[in-house]
């Protein structure tokens, strides 16, 4: 997986710079198909490589340390069993979850108590930051905000992945905020989920599926040849990222499924309760 951030961080960089794969290849002579092969993470890339493509690319300070880092950390340990599930723990955890974000093709995400970020509104996170007692004008609020706004465009960009979101009805009916927040994040989600790429389910109360509600998860799926699926776990203060081994991935996206239900109607009805003040469920 290590690998594939990197490929997807150097793809990045050398779109950046208009060069094909090819001619960043021929700059700093290698094979034609070495590029494609590091960006699809099919293979890793040697420090004398990186640093000639980091060169090339010019590339900042900040994205030369993340390159490196990764490239460390995509080398092989000796003594590992290549069975194991594959932890990626590190204060980095958020922007390797973007890089996945902004490379797959499909993302489908459970949230059991919040609604995900990516679908969250500008209210509805200021009003989680205060209710945190953190300072509406900290720098740490409106980077989140920047940043959301940013993902919020991959929902409806050129070339779109395809979203399923399953929420448990526990998001939409713990408040966040008050009622005119909640009100208005939730007419936002009955938007999103109009979108032709997006699916947006909702596990009501009374369902049975309650009992596998108990994590929240994203799997990421790729359309290009390195297929594997990541799922993404996030804890208190990290995240995992799972790739294998493949029943462990396969087991996620099954219990995905079995948690899809039809839901619209459900949102609607919540976000008129706000609305008129009724945020009880009858």
């Amino acid at each position: 997986m290590q690998r594939r951030l990197l490929g997807a961080e150097l793809l990045r960089l050398r779109e950046v710079t208009g060069l094909t794969q090819d001619e960043a290849a021929e700059r700093i002579g290698k094979a034609g198909n070495k590029i494609s092969r590091v960006e699809s993470g099919k293979i890793g890339i040697d420090k004398t490589d990186l640093d000639a493509l980091l060169e090339l690319y010019e590339a900042s300070e900040k994205d030369q340390l993340w390159c490196r880092e990764l490239a460390r950390l995509a080398k092989p340990k000796r003594g590992r069993p290549s069975s194991e599930t594959t932890l990626y723990l590190g204060p980095r955890w958020f922007r390797a979850f973007r890089d996945l974000e902004t490379d797959a093709s499909e993302i489908m995400e459970v949230g059991t108590e919040i609604v995900p970020g990516i679908l969250q509104t500008d209210s509805y996170i200021r009003a989680m930051f205060d209710a945190q007692g953190v300072d509406p004008a900290d720098r740490i609020v409106e980077d989140t905000l920047r940043v959301r706004a940013d993902r919020r465009e991959l929902l409806t960009g050129e070339n779109a992945a395809r979203f399923g979101f399953v929420l448990s009805e526990s998001a939409l009916r713990r408040r966040i905020g008050d009622a005119a927040v909640m009100g208005e994040q939730l007419r936002h989600l009955a938007e999103v989920a109009m979108l032709p790429n997006v699916t947006l389910q909702v596990i009501p109360f009374d369902s049975r599926s309650y009992e596998h509600l108990s994590t929240n998860f994203t799997l990421f799926r790729f359309g290009h040849e390195v297929a594997n699926d990541i799922v993404y776990l996030e804890m208190y203060s990290d995240a995992a990222y799972l790739d294998k081994p493949p029943e462990t991935v396969r087991r996620y996206a099954e219990l995905f499924g079995r948690l899809q239900v039809e839901s619209r109607h459900l949102l609607e009805d919540v976000a008129v309760g706000y609305a008129t003040g009724v945020s009880a469920r009858s």
